[in-house]
């Protein structure tokens, strides 16, 4: 007998068979089974086996370790992002969201979850040509894929309530697995314990190693930052590592800067902002950028910047006499009195700082649900995919472009077309690509969408 929590393509699905096989320990040669695990149809698991030179769409393994992973895991797995392209995270992060970390001895798919606040993104990468292992796994992803949060909660769930319904049967019921399910089991169940939990993972911590002060500081820190906007706050300064006293003072320097103030003069957009089946960011943020140059009247020509500033109710004196005071990875914009907003930028260049301009816009209109503070990082969150995706929009809507361009899409071209749109050749590549009317290395060849180098396990 083997199963699945789900019956469909879309989603996580981890699919098993049983079998006999092995002489390890009672808890692995009871859950020892063939897996496939496949996310929205695509499997993960598709291997060469490299005694019998055969492909086949799951593996041998024992289970147990598996859901002991992601029992261990759970509360980092949903509510601890990665740290962005380019960040290599800590081990600690890493044994926490990489599935190579169940080990054990057997050869697993180089996969990775994390979530972006909304979901869970899975990240995929074939096996090492380089390294020499009794499976060789075949399939990668072009691009993270996403798996809805409550989809991911129910489908590990019932595999891990599958494996330990398995060791009941065979007679193993006092197993580390039991306990630790248990525990987990209990702590979502408590809503206070369930938020301390949640805190301490977006921090970077296992359960019960933050620091008490420290998590007292920040929970109260949320009356003030807003929780969705903090922990954005504290994944884009921990960077995959554990969040500590110095980036607390990090977050709370913001509140003596000084800033520019302004009133954004926006429509009520925010219905719009919902998550669809697609989970595509730039969906709700490119409809969002259209409809505020339709409110501003501004068509489809370059938007200079007296326009954009107007927009966030900046007057063009007030930069001017403005001088950059931060130095952090991350813009903040805080909520004053009576609509006003202390928007406090870090870019330098006039180019990033004018998209960084765009940005904090952007997250003016997500977050106009929300009294909480505006945040744009380099993370790669849902709200920092949407605030990307409506700047460059804004500054350079698709439309536009490809009118200046004329079906011409050459370097030479995109070098024209920045500088006439006023935005980065970087934002106008990736505008034409994700529209499909170019191919980028990024975009054509699957080795580079692993953010950095994977954990491997040999067998």
């Amino acid at each position: 007998m083997g199963g699945s929590a789900t019956m469909t393509n879309k989603g996580l699905r981890l699919g098993f068979q049983w079998e006999a096989a092995g002489n390890d320990n009672a808890e692995s040669y009871h859950t020892m089974a063939r897996l496939s695990l496949a996310v929205n149809g695509y499997s993960l698991t598709r291997n060469e086996d490299s005694w019998s030179r055969t492909v086949k769409g799951d593996v041998l393994v024992s289970l147990y370790p598996l859901a002991v992973w992601f029992a261990s895991s759970w509360w980092r797995l949903l509510h601890e992002p990665h740290p962005g392209k380019g960040v290599r995270p800590s081990v600690s992060w890493r044994m926490a969201h990489e599935l190579a970390a169940a080990n054990q001895g057997y050869v697993w798919p180089t996969v990775m979850f994390a979530t972006d606040g909304e979901g869970i993104q899975v990240w995929s990468s074939p096996s090492d040509d380089g390294t020499e292992q009794s499976v060789r796994y075949l399939n990668s992803s072009r691009f993270p894929s996403f798996v809805p949060m409550d989809d991911f909660r129910k489908e590990v769930s019932a595999f891990i309530d599958a494996v330990l319904s398995r060791l009941r049967d065979c007679g193993c019921t006092d197993t580390e697995l039991a306990t630790l399910w248990k525990l987990v089991r209990d702590e979502l169940a408590d809503p206070e314990i369930a938020r301390l939990r949640t805190f301490e993972a977006m921090m970077g911590y296992d359960p019960e190693e933050c620091p008490q002060l420290l998590m007292q500081s920040m929970i109260r820190m949320t009356d003030e930052v807003g929780e969705e906007s903090l922990s954005e706050l504290i994944s884009a300064f921990a960077r995959g590592k554990e969040f500590g006293s110095c980036q607390e003072k990090e977050i709370e320097r913001f509140a003596e800067l000084k800033g520019m103030e302004g009133k954004p003069d926006i429509p009520d957009l925010a219905t719009s902002n919902g998550v669809g089946e697609s989970h595509a960011p730039w969906m709700p943020a490119v409809q969002d950028a259209r409809n505020i140059r339709d409110y501003f009247g501004w068509g489809l020509e370059p938007l200079s910047n007296e326009k954009l500033l107007s927009a966030l109710g900046i007057s063009a004196k007030t930069v001017d006499s403005y001088t950059p005071e931060n130095t952090s990875r991350v813009s903040v914009a805080i909520p004053q009195r009576q609509g006003l907003i202390r928007f406090m930028p870090r870019k330098k260049h006039p180019v990033a700082r004018r998209f960084e301009y765009a940005r904090l816009l952007g997250d003016c209109i997500f977050q106009q649900r929300d009294e909480g503070w505006l945040v744009s990082s380099d993370l790669s969150t849902f709200r920092q995919k949407y605030q990307r995706a409506f700047a460059a929009e804004l500054l350079c809507p698709i439309e536009g472009a490809k009118a200046f361009m004329q079906d011409d899409y050459s370097e030479s071209s995109v070098e024209d077309a920045a500088e006439y749109f006023d935005v980065s050749t970087t934002a106008v590549t990736n505008l034409l690509a994700s529209n499909n009317l170019i191919e980028t290395d990024d975009f054509s060849d699957g080795k580079d969408v692993w953010p950095y180098r994977p954990m491997v396990t040999v067998g």
